[in-house]
């Protein structure tokens, strides 16, 4: 199976590579979140985006069509929950820094899924 075969979101590393950012980035914001709410969506997000990107960090990358079909469903609720940390993320975190960067690197997963 030529990568071509995949899913044209699957045929470069940005969506891995974007999930691992983020990963980090909420790591930071967990630290500054500034109640117990925020931790727990942002703890939540981070162990489904694990989960993720273990998944689609497989050696075989022709395997990743089958793999990325099952995950599509778990990519979807980990994307609505990012959508709403981004949405919330004046009151997880006061640092803007970590904020923005967090905002943009939510806006870019979201926008490889039409």
């Amino acid at each position: 199976m030529s990568s071509n075969t995949l899913p044209s979101i699957l045929q470069n590393g940005n969506l891995l590579n974007s999930y691992k950012q983020v990963l980090d980035l909420l790591s930071s914001a967990y630290w500054e979140a500034s109640d117990l709410a925020s931790k727990d969506l942002i703890y939540g997000v981070q162990q489904a985006i694990s989960e993720i990107i273990t998944a689609l960090d497989e050696e075989d990358i022709a395997a990743l069509t089958q793999q990325y079909i099952a995950l599509k469903p778990k990519i979807d609720a980990t994307n609505k929950a990012l959508g709403q940390i981004k949405t919330e993320v004046d009151k997880i975190t006061k640092n803007i820094g970590t904020a923005s960067t967090l905002v943009a690197g939510i806006t870019k997963i979201l926008s490889m899924f039409p």
